[in-house]
């Protein structure tokens, strides 16, 4: 059976709903209930966890706000590891999505206790939750959805994951060449702003570290006569001045020679004097060369200044360092040597770029020509589906088209400039290249005999959108990677056998995937795994949403009511035959 991928969803005070929580089952979980019970408003609460827009009548009356939380597993397929990854998420062990509503309209969205935007919800929504039903989440009816599906259904993902580098390549190479297409009096104009622009930073003579130094400097320049009054004076107390510190010291070595004498243990102390005597007289002659460099050099102060104020115009014009504006140097002369000799650099790209598009185009045919034959099987196969779902006269097919074609008398009619940057000729033809290579596939629906097919999105009704979608899932259960699957209105219109087809149809996509079914049919809810049921009561004069886990008994009476107005022994015997016959580990 399908992994558990929604756990549980808590709800409080959401419409009718006071306070409830659903765990849900793998396989197939059916919801049932009377008419007017609410059994949408599970999904509805649902569907706000996949980032729909709160509304404030959702508030149950009298609250002060709507709470819904879910806990779903983590997918495991690669897009959603990279979207993930790229919104830099902590590596969650579970997530965990909560809205917030109020009476004013105002909502919140938390993910693992984040606040995010819904249109952050959305994107998470769609690696956890296809929902089908009119007027809900159809991703399959994009056209980039589609494309993925026949891919995916085709084993052609390693093919197609080829088609993404060299798209680039090429598309790089491209805005180069179409760079290089200057005039004449462009290239030259170009040329001689490079020319000055070079000249002024060659003119310079900047140095890699010279702003560090030049500030390190300044302010010594600035204080010169400070600096060199108290070296000076330092100078003289350690060493020049009568009674400095290394008259004392010489004072104090003559003392230690006599101490000697009369007791030899103050040997060691008389080398430390002496070496600290040797180091004064270091730190004093440094003193003194620093008094001389600190002489007070007006103009070494201006050159600094000059030096500063240079750097920084330059750096404001052509980078934010010395560093910066030296590597600037160097892309000007690289970009001045391309537009000199622009024929030989032109010629020289134009090859390269012919090159990549010979790889990019043979990369892309082969991949259009196995789509075609995926799309007919991916056609057959869905048709096949669609006659156990009682829609025996209708007909599905997937069709591959360019996404751009110029028939040969057309191409003859533009030039390659009039192509575009994204066009390459090929056999009379012009395709467009894309990261998918230069197809569209497009689901294709005609539901009546001697009707006209068109795209599935513009003419199918709720009810035969949902049986389609049941169709197209059940072909697509091992390459489709979206692990819930949510089915509204799937029963609309059908009953007895077709309904007993639905309900087989859905068990076995339950193998593969986790399914919400809302239903009315006793047929498709006998084939679920776990039964709910929706109901309402009246409590001091308030309406209260009730969604219970039925167990055996209570599930063959929720089937009796389904098969009749009124429950009987007899409906009560045909349920459980239903039932039984339903959970056989042949349907399983």
């Amino acid at each position: 059976m399908g992994r558990i991928v929604i756990r549980e969803i808590g709800i409080k005070n959401f419409v009718l709903i006071e306070d409830l929580r659903l765990e849900f089952d793998t396989g197939l979980n059916v919801l049932t209930g009377e008419t007017g019970a609410g059994k949408t408003i599970a999904l509805d609460a649902l569907g706000l966890l996949l980032g729909d827009r709160f509304k404030s009548e959702q508030v149950r009356q009298g609250a002060e706000k709507s709470s819904i939380d879910g806990a779903f597993d983590v997918p495991k397929q690669r897009e959603f590891q990279a979207w993930w990854k790229e919104h830099e998420f902590e590596k969650p062990d579970e997530i965990l999505i909560r809205r917030e509503g109020f009476p004013d309209g105002r909502s919140k969205a938390y993910l693992n206790d984040q606040p995010v935007t819904l249109a952050t919800l959305q994107e998470l929504g769609a690696f956890l939750v296809d929902v089908h039903g009119q007027n809900e989440h159809q991703q399959i009816l994009k056209p980039s959805v589609q494309l993925t599906l026949l891919d995916r259904f085709g084993g052609l993902e390693e093919k197609r994951e080829l088609i993404a580098p060299l798209y680039r390549v090429w598309k790089d190479l491209k805005e180069q060449l179409n760079a290089k297409a200057l005039s004449e009096e462009e290239r030259l104009q170009r040329m001689d702003v490079y020319r000055f622009q070079l000249q002024e930073i060659e003119k310079a003579k900047l140095k890699a570290g010279e702003e560090e130094d030049l500030n390190a400097r300044l302010p010594e320049l600035k204080n010169a006569g400070r600096l060199q009054t108290l070296a000076t004076t330092a100078y003289g107390l350690l060493y020049q001045d009568e009674g400095s510190a290394l008259e004392r010291l010489g004072q104090a070595d003559k003392a230690f020679a006599s101490l000697k004498a009369l007791a030899p243990s103050v040997e060691p102390l008389s080398k430390e004097l002496s070496e600290a005597k040797m180091r004064l007289e270091d730190v004093a002659h440094s003193l003194q060369s620093l008094a001389e460099r600190w002489d007070v050099d007006p103009a070494a102060l201006e050159d600094c200044l000059n030096r500063l104020d240079l750097l920084s115009r330059l750096k404001k014009k052509y980078g934010a360092t010395a560093e910066a504006v030296l590597a600037h140097g160097e892309h000007l002369r690289a970009q001045l040597d391309h537009l000199e000799h622009a024929d030989h650099y032109r010629k020289d790209l134009e090859k390269q770029v012919e090159k990549a598009e010979d790889e990019l185009l043979k990369a892309s045919l082969d991949l259009s020509i196995k789509r075609k034959k995926a799309a007919k099987a991916l056609g057959d196969a869905v048709q096949g589906e669609l006659a156990a779902l009682g829609l025996k006269q209708a007909i599905l097919q997937c069709h591959i088209e360019n996404v751009f074609d110029v028939t040969p008398a057309q191409a003859g009619a533009q030039s390659e400039n009039a192509l575009g940057a994204g066009f390459r000729r090929h056999d009379g033809a012009a395709y467009k290249f894309t990261l998918s290579g230069i197809d569209n596939a497009v689901f294709e629906w005609a539901p009546n005999p001697g009707e006209g097919i068109q795209p599935l999105k513009a003419i199918a009704s709720g009810g035969e959108m949902s049986r389609v979608m049941l169709a197209i899932k059940s072909v697509l259960a091992d390459a489709d990677a979206v692990p819930t699957l949510v089915f509204d209105e799937v029963d609309a219109g059908i009953g007895g056998l077709t309904a007993q087809a639905v309900g087989k149809k859905l068990r076995s996509l339950a193998r593969h995937h986790q399914i919400l079914c809302v239903s009315h049919l006793p047929q498709i809810a006998s084939c679920a795994s776990a039964h709910f049921q929706v109901s309402k009561r009246v409590s001091k004069s308030r309406t209260f949403a009730v969604i219970a886990r039925l167990d055996s008994e209570d599930r063959v009476n929720e089937l009796a009511r389904l098969l009749g107005s009124q429950v009987t022994p007899a409906s009560v015997q045909h349920a459980k035959e239903l039932l039984a016959h339903n959970q056989t580990r042949e349907q399983l």
